[in-house]
């Protein structure tokens, strides 16, 4: 059996900044689906999601961009997601 060991590297890179907040999850291939996106879950700080399951965020709002990456923010203000990579 083969497990996944390693996060892809676009996580890896989006980890490295400091984003000033705490970062809840980080999504890659995610789609924005209303004010929501979609996508594969790391480093989920809850602990409730295995990395690179799919998951879908409370409504969100962009923040900012940085190095390619961007960070959103739950209308609620209380949860913050970096979206490594969109799906076009």
């Amino acid at each position: 059996m083969c497990e996944l060991t390693e996060f892809p590297v676009r996580v890896v890179r989006a980890t490295v900044i400091e984003w000033g907040v705490t970062i809840d999850a980080y999504l890659l291939d995610a789609a924005m689906v209303g004010n929501r996106y979609t996508g594969l879950v790391y480093q989920d700080l809850s602990g409730v999601n295995a990395d690179g399951m799919t998951v879908v965020t409370p409504e969100v709002r962009s923040v900012r961009q940085q190095g390619g990456f961007t960070l959103v923010r739950s209308l609620g203000g209380h949860d913050h997601y970096v979206i490594v990579s969109k799906l076009s």
